[in-house]
This record gives structure tokens, C-alpha cells and sequence, in this order.
């Protein structure tokens, strides 16, 4: 498997060297590793232990990303890997994500290859954080982009400024999972000291990237009131735009909280309920409800996209405007 250097650190007395790919900044000794488990300090050098290696691959609806506003019920091609920089308690993919397991050899080449067959628009990076894949992640995604596909990332969001801005000329689509609105959010419930995850995905509007975020609701984490989902409703809107996407996701028992009932779905009507006061667009996962789980137009109330799970009716045209009142929709298609 290849060995590759990896980007953003620097070197340390006696063979450390200090990780700044996320606000972590791990210090990491002589034949250590970064929190993540795939960034390595090698006789003082930073490597990556997984250049060109994948744990996961599949076709998905874009709709599981979820990215309900790009490319509506089009398909991409998604790959992942190990390791990540946060250690989520209810992490439905810790065995990838917070584990060393078996990889296989998958170049940038061969993600082009997979990425244009049955009618995938593209390459998602997901499964685990793809943060902590940066090299691969940007030498693929600019042959993607040079195929003329679209790329996407899936991520926690706590990337360094400086790394984020050297991927966002070659990523068309973020979904980015927002835990909670404060630092001791993070630190109580994945563990990571210093989130910037704010700042980001103000840059990543800032460059007119299409971004949604995710809001996994945990019992015992997350308040149940209209107070607490005004919060989020608020600062979405005047920090990203009305525009912006939520997705509300109901929790279910997993990793370290397999004694945790299911969000009750009542609480995931609240806060759809509560946020729609603040946003155009808000929607519940992991439960269905087609009619909280479809798009309306925020001007007159017309169904724009009828979604049932993964079945998906788009009722406007190639045009891009609503059919009743001829607002121009909020979509990437």
C-alpha cells in the first residue's frame, strides 16, 4: 500500500510533530499516531496511513447523504475509509471510523472509473470523516472534477481554515453534520476540545458551495424544548441563510449508547415545527414522514419534491422555478 506525506504539520523537539489537518492539533511522538489512527509520525515526519485505501463503497441516492437539494434522485458513487477525528458516542460506524480493519487498494483512477457508471453524478466522501483522508480526498476529487463530475463530502465540518480553502475549489456539495452549538456540546458528546465547525460552514457559503447540515437528536444530549431548536433555527438563518438545509435525524441505540431509546418522534416534530419558523428548509430523518420529509416552495406553499424514504417526484421542471407561483426553487440540479 502506498506511503504518503502527509500535509499540514510540523516538526517538534525530539521527533514530535504537532498534527494541525483539524483543531485537534494532536502531538504526536515517534512512531504515534494522531486521535484520527491514520495519520502516523514516522522518524519525525507525518504520514497518512491511508493514501488510496478504501473500507466501504456502494451506490446511494444522493437523498442518503442527505443532500435533498442537489441533484435531486440522482445517484453518486460513495467511498470510505478508517478513522476520524471526533469519537461520536452513537457513531453508526465506529467500526470504521474509530478501528483499524481491513482496506483494499482503490487509486484515484479507479474512483473515476466506478464514479461514471449507473448514472452516478459523481463521488461522495463518507462512512467515516473524510477530514482526515485530505491527500487522497483532494488528488481524486480533482480528477473528478476534470472528468466533469461533482464531488461531495460528508463530514463533522472541524477542518483547519488553511484546509479547508485548498478543498473548496474542487468540492460542489457538503453535508455537514452539526452536533451542537456550543464547545461543551462536542467535548461531552465526541470528545473533541476545540470544534471550529461554525467558522467553516460560514466559509463554505462564503465560496458558494451548496451546504446542508445534519442534527442527529439524542436523548440525554440534546434539550428537548422549542428554546433549543430555536437556536439552531436562528443562527442558521443569520449566519448561512434561510436557504440553508437542515436535516432533523431521529437517534437510535448504537456504539456507546446501546442503552439510549430511539428520539421519540414527537421531539423531531418539535424541532421541525420550531425551525420552520427560522428556515425555508427543514426535514426529518430517520423516521418516515413524507410530509415532513418533502420540499415545499416558501413563497406559496406548492409541493416541490414528494419524498417517501428514498422515492423521490420532482414536480418542477428543467426550468428551476416553482410550477404555481414561478419562484425560482433552491436546488442544484
Amino acid at each position: 500500500m502506498p506511503t504518503v506525506e502527509a500535509k499540514y504539520w510540523e516538526p517538534l523537539k525530539s521527533n514530535k510533530v504537532r498534527c494541525i489537518l483539524c483543531p485537534r492539533s494532536c502531538i504526536i511522538p515517534d512512531g504515534g499516531q494522531g486521535f484520527c489512527l491514520v495519520r502516523k509520525n514516522k522518524g519525525g515526519k507525518l504520514y497518512t496511513s491511508i493514501y488510496g485505501e478504501i473500507t466501504s463503497a456502494n451506490y446511494d441516492p444522493i437523498e442518503k447523504k442527505p443532500l435533498y437539494h442537489f441533484y435531486p434522485g440522482s445517484v453518486i458513487f460513495s467511498i470510505g475509509t478508517n478513522g476520524c477525528n471526533l469519537d461520536c458516542k452513537s457513531c453508526q460506524n465506529w467500526e470504521i471510523s474509530r478501528q483499524e480493519t481491513s482496506r483494499q487498494l482503490f487509486t484515484s483512477e479507479m474512483a473515476v472509473e466506478y464514479a461514471r457508471r449507473y448514472g452516478s453524478i459523481g463521488i461522495a466522501y463518507t462512512y467515516n470523516d473524510p477530514i482526515i483522508w485530505f491527500e487522497y480526498v483532494k488528488d481524486t476529487a480533482k480528477k473528478i472534477k476534470e472528468a466533469g463530475l461533482v464531488n461531495v463530502m460528508v463530514t463533522n465540518g472541524n477542518i483547519s481554515i488553511e484546509a479547508l480553502l485548498e478543498l473548496l475549489p474542487l468540492i460542489d456539495a457538503f453535508n455537514v453534520d452539526l452536533k451542537g452549538m456550543d464547545e461543551e456540546y462536542y467535548l461531552k458528546f465526541s470528545s473533541f476540545p476545540n470544534p471550529n465547525v461554525w467558522k467553516v460552514c460560514e466559509e463554505i457559503k462564503k465560496a458558494g458551495k451548496h451546504l446542508e447540515l445534519t442534527k442527529l437528536v439524542v436523548p440525554g444530549f440534546d434539550k428537548f424544548t422549542p428554546e433549543y431548536f430555536e437556536r439552531f433555527g436562528k443562527w442558521i438563518a443569520e449566519n448561512l441563510g434561510k436557504e440553508t438545509p437542515i436535516h432533523y435525524s431521529r437517534f437510535f441505540p448504537a456504539y456507546k449508547l446501546m442503552n439510549t431509546p430511539p428520539t421519540p418522534v414527537n421531539v423531531l416534530d418539535m424541532a421541525y415545527d420550531v425551525t420552520k419558523e427560522y428556515l425555508y428548509y427543514v426535514y426529518v430523518g430517520n423516521v418516515i414522514e413524507p410530509e415532513r420529509e418533502s420540499t415545499y416552495c416558501p413563497q406559496c406553499g406548492a409541493l416541490l419534491v414528494r419524498r417517501v424514504s428514498y422515492n423521490v417526484d420532482v414536480l418542477f421542471d428543467s426550468n428551476g422555478i416553482c410550477p404555481n407561483c414561478s419562484r425560482p426553487v433552491d436546488f442544484v440540479f
